[in-house]
């Protein structure tokens, strides 16, 4: 198990649009909010494995919906679909064992991915919490009032 602990993992974000962008009052403007983008980098060891333009509001959906379900079942997968790509997932994080594997559709390397389960969490905990305060602070808006109006998709 040592040698999973030893993997590094980095998330990297910034938002490509000025805070201006979205107000509250956009709330449930459905192509307003999937039109805000962070362009999103995961390194593994210092080495660049994922980096591509993503829907702030619809990645961080994802990530808070995986959120409640790993409380209820600490064995839960982490999926992000995006209903502008039909090909299947685009990051996700498979549990087993006490490992997990975080996989991509779109690698920039071939690089060995497999990490500690809870180490992983704790990544993608982090980043939930980070993305959301981010979201929150940038637009100055509370995402809670967001949510049902975020398309999501749990399954290709």
């Amino acid at each position: 198990m040592e040698k999973y602990r030893t993997n590094t993992l980095h998330f990297t974000y910034h938002f490509t649009c000025s805070p201006n962008e979205i107000t509250a009052s956009d709330k449930g403007d459905t192509a307003k909010i999937l039109s805000i983008d962070i362009f999103f980098t995961i390194k593994i060891n210092n080495q660049l494995y994922f980096q591509a333009d993503l829907p702030a509001f619809e990645f961080y959906k994802a990530l808070a919906k995986w959120q409640k379900k790993w409380l209820k079942n600490q064995q839960a997968a982490f999926y992000y679909f995006s209903i502008e790509y039909d090909e299947g997932a685009i990051l996700e994080m498979i549990p087993f064992h006490q490992l997990a594997r975080l996989n991509t559709s779109w690698p920039e390397a071939e690089i060995y991915h497999v990490f500690a389960h809870q180490y992983l969490v704790n990544e993608l905990s982090l980043l939930e919490g980070n993305l959301k305060n981010d979201i929150e602070r940038y637009f100055d808006i509370k995402i809670s009032s967001f949510m049902p109006h975020i398309p999501y998709r749990e399954e290709c």
